[in-house]
């Protein structure tokens, strides 16, 4: 009886990782419904330098498409996402807004016990924009995208001036 238990269990084994592997290869996760996306990618320059730190965002400026953005890095370059990442944009036609806030130190509370507590704080003015202003606002900043379905647009240069 014994040894008719011990030549089973090998094709059981064998039988349940076969069968495992087939169930998890079916389990493929949901599919993305999310609208399809391109990959858009530029550089942002100031003054005929690049720009690190400048947020760029593509606002619709119509029905079509969804708002993306992206961060430029040390080369002025950026990465457009629209859900994650840099994921993409949906085609459509879009307003280019693009700005870079000064860094600000945390502020730190302190509690109300600690002797250095001050009950009435001064208000911190905020953060400003290290680009001119007209840049920031998709109205005025004279940029636009369009965004075809199934083309990248790899290309992009944002020149920001003092005009």
């Amino acid at each position: 009886m014994q040894n008719y238990l011990w030549n089973r269990v090998p094709k059981v084994s064998s039988s349940l990782v076969m069968g495992m592997t087939l169930f998890l290869l079916g389990c493929g996760g949901p599919e993305d419904m999310r609208p399809p996306r391109n990959s858009v990618s530029g550089i942002v320059t100031y003054q005929g330098e690049p720009v690190e730190g400048a947020i760029v965002v593509f606002r619709p400026a119509g029905t079509e498409g969804q708002t993306a953005n992206g961060r430029t890095d040390a080369e002025g370059v950026f990465k457009m996402g629209t859900f994650e990442g840099s994921d993409g944009v949906v085609p459509g036609e879009y307003a280019v807004m693009i700005s870079k806030m000064e860094s600000t130190d945390a502020v730190k509370v302190l509690p109300e016990d600690d002797p250095n507590y001050d009950p009435n704080p001064k208000e911190e003015a905020p953060p400003e924009n290290l680009l001119p202003e007209i840049y920031s606002k998709a109205e005025t900043s004279g940029f636009s995208v369009s965004v075809t379905e199934g083309k990248d647009v790899t290309d992009l240069e944002f020149e920001l001036n003092d005009d």
